[in-house]
């Protein structure tokens, strides 16, 4: 669900004056946290959806487990920023989950059709099927939401705290002054008191 989160914050973010200049001149700490984390999660997704040799291998789930750590560690990192702890958080929620049963996130099988139940039940790639064994299946993939324009969504509650508070992030962001917004604001007034009568 995140992608289509960050969508609809940057949408907000427009509407509301917003720049998206102000997004990306935004000065994080530890970047290269972020691309590790994200470079396993490509990693682990591509592996399974070409059905390479070692989708079914370790090497999957724990490239799972390792890329939350680091975009946890790059969450806290810049915990200053508005809603960062709370993405933080939910980083957590989904880690422990995942990193407690075996690098797999487990999926509630009433939502998800008899042949990805059947993948699921393998425990092949990054999901496994959520059963009365699972840990801390409160934490697991247990909601269901089908959005307009998006599709279906199944997502677990670390998902929810993670979606929500980079929307926070992202608005606030695109909202917030920037030097150079700063200097156009400038030049206005300048240029209004220079004409004004």
């Amino acid at each position: 669900m995140l992608l289509e989160s960050v969508i609809i914050a940057v949408l907000i973010g427009f509407f509301s004056g917003g720049s998206f200049n102000s997004l990306i001149s935004t000065n994080f700490k530890r970047l290269e946290l972020l691309f590790l984390g994200a470079l396993l999660q490509i990693f682990a997704f591509w592996s399974v959806k070409f059905s390479l040799g070692w989708s079914s291998h370790w090497i999957i789930p724990l490239a799972h487990s390792l890329s939350y750590l680091f975009l946890m560690g790059f969450t806290w990192t810049n915990r200053a920023f508005r809603g960062f702890r709370l993405v933080t958080l939910g980083i957590a929620l989904n880690s422990a989950v995942i990193i407690l049963n075996g690098g797999l996130m487990p999926v509630d099988p009433t939502f998800v059709p008899e042949s990805s139940r059947q993948l699921l039940e393998t425990g092949t790639g990054t999901h496994g099927i959520l059963t009365e064994a699972t840990r801390l299946g409160f934490l697991a993939d247990i909601f269901y939401a089908n959005i307009p324009i998006f599709g279906k969504q199944l997502f677990s509650l670390g998902d929810v705290l993670i979606d929500l508070s980079m929307v926070v992030f992202i608005v606030k962001q695109m909202r917030r002054p920037t030097a150079y917004n700063a200097v156009k604001e400038g030049d206005t007034h300048v240029k209004s008191g220079i004409f004004k009568p």
